[in-house]
């Protein structure tokens, strides 16, 4: 689907609020001139899908996914304005990375200051098998193994 202009600005204003911001890997301000080429680039890269979620009008946040094969990559952020958002945008991930994608293993980086969402993935049973630095920030790698498939072939 393509967004509207006022979409596109909807998003970019979160992404760019510094409570999302210092979460994520591109850490500067995002000018509108940046995030539509950035879009344009999305278009013609078939492993990466951004989806921006919507429920009754309103922007709850962006999931994204990069398909490395037996794995898929992925991150998202909340609107930062409404309250409680975490589980619901983990919960469409694991069903999109797992059921749609039928990924093997769902891969994710997160930022070591980033607890309240280090802690969420371990709710959901992401497992930490690695850390490394990026810049000064620390940054942990954490897995979760597709449990469906062993399910529906039992």
């Amino acid at each position: 689907m393509i967004l509207s202009p006022k979409e596109h600005s909807e998003i970019l204003k979160i992404s760019n609020d510094e409570r999302i911001r210092k979460f994520l890997h591109t850490q500067h301000f995002i000018s509108i001139k940046e995030h539509l080429g950035f879009v344009e680039r999305l278009k013609k890269d078939l492993r990466k899908k951004y989806c921006a979620i919507y429920y009754c009008g309103k922007f709850l946040g962006s999931v994204n996914f990069e398909n490395k094969g037996q794995e898929v990559e992925f991150g998202f952020y909340v609107n930062p304005n409404i309250a409680g958002l975490g589980r619901v945008m983990e919960q469409i991930s694991l069903f999109y990375a797992f059921c749609v994608m039928n990924s093997k293993k769902l891969i994710l980086e997160v930022f070591c200051e980033n607890s309240k969402v280090i802690n969420l993935h371990k709710k959901f049973g992401f497992i930490v098998y690695g850390e490394f630095y990026r810049g000064e920030k620390k940054v942990l790698k954490m897995y979760l193994e597709n449990k469906l498939n062993d399910k529906r072939e039992n």
